[in-house]
């Protein structure tokens, strides 16, 4: 087990606040995405994760700490592809020098990077001197169409892994659509698409290595976004139990939903402090301890997701699926969690 420690930073209460302030209120709409992440870059809440020279803080808990808050207040955008994990990746890269200038760009919000996880079928990758030809298709990327450049992993001919951030004029898009969370999602096709050798970060075990890096920081960095979500849903629950009466009474009076809140109190609690655990080992040397604390943090925020999200809405009654309430918004974020990673029965078939 991990000796880690959580000792809270100053730098992190302080980035809570500052998103705090700069995000909207979680029962208004949505801000668009152009302007909140306009506002994101200029907060600096970008760069959190890169080394301290790029004006980060190298640090994946300030990095979940962003995420959180962009789940409490309901803000979507490309951060958990685009800054917690591409960014970050190319920042441990031995050539981290060459792709400085991306990784300003991905700073400054002038340039988006997605994650292409979900696949049926790999993506196959051919070489030719100097060039790599792909051909495939990647489903549902979140912000695919938006991005500047796709992180995708590919088989060559003998069966080796490749990892290549391929750019926008490589593949072409050929449906995007907005799901139930919000969230822009596009398919993605590679056809006879040829990318130079900078576009290829790692071959071989390498490229193994860093991809399971990349989803793990994926799933950690969405689970932070999610105690975010249930935040919001945990505090608007007990706030509305306290205002509804029911028989002369309010309804934080009956015992039974006493016992449902504080469940879904605990539920709450118990995913923020492995959501932490998870963030804290992400850089850690150790990947079968970090894989371990991920694979935990997945079984218990998404059990409690499901919890979470079904026992607010429950508790509101009718009014929780009116459309005029941010109560049904929250819900459907956290029920397209699962459709990423799993639900909480896939940690348990590892």
């Amino acid at each position: 087990m991990s000796d880690l420690i959580f000792v809270p930073r100053e730098e992190y209460g302080l980035l809570a606040d500052t998103l705090g302030r700069l995000l909207p209120e979680p029962s208004s709409p949505p801000k668009d995405c152009k302007a909140l992440w306009a506002d994101l870059a200029q907060s600096g809440a970008l760069a959190v994760g890169l080394p301290e020279d790029e004006g980060g803080l190298d640090d994946a808990r300030a990095v979940s700490v962003v995420a959180e808050q962009l789940g409490k207040h309901g803000a979507v955008s490309p951060f958990v592809g685009s800054s917690a994990v591409v960014a970050r990746l190319l920042a441990k890269l031995p050539f981290a020098a060459a792709t400085a200038d991306l990784r300003a760009r991905l700073a400054d919000g002038s340039a988006v990077a997605a994650v292409a996880l979900l696949s049926d079928r790999p993506l196959h990758v051919t070489q030719a001197g100097g060039k790599f030809t792909l051909n495939g298709a990647r489903r549902l990327v979140p912000f695919g169409a938006e991005a500047d450049h796709v992180l995708v992993e590919g088989v060559s001919s003998d069966k080796s892994r490749l990892l290549v951030l391929a750019p926008k004029s490589s593949y072409r898009v050929e449906r995007a659509v907005i799901g139930v969370d919000g969230c822009p999602y596009a398919d993605i096709v590679f056809s006879d698409s040829a990318v130079g050798g900078e576009h290829v970060l790692g071959a071989g075990a390498e490229a193994e290595r860093l991809w399971a890096w990349c989803g793990d920081a994926y799933l950690a960095t969405l689970c932070a976004d999610a105690v975010g979500a249930m935040t919001t849903l945990v505090r608007m629950t007990g706030d509305y139990l306290k205002v509804r009466r029911q028989f002369g009474a309010p309804l934080s009076s009956y015992q039974v939903l006493q016992h449902r809140f504080v469940d879904m109190d605990m539920a709450l609690t118990e995913s923020r402090t492995v959501a932490e655990w998870a963030a804290g080992l992400l850089d850690a040397d150790d990947d079968r301890e970090r894989r371990q604390a991920v694979a935990t943090t997945h079984f218990t925020v998404m059990r409690a997701a499901t919890k979470i999200s079904q026992d607010s809405v429950q508790l509101h009654g009718g009014i929780g699926m009116a459309q005029e309430t941010a109560v049904g918004r929250y819900f459907k974020r956290l029920l397209a969690l699962p459709l990423i990673f799993g639900d909480e029965d896939i940690p348990l078939a590892v």
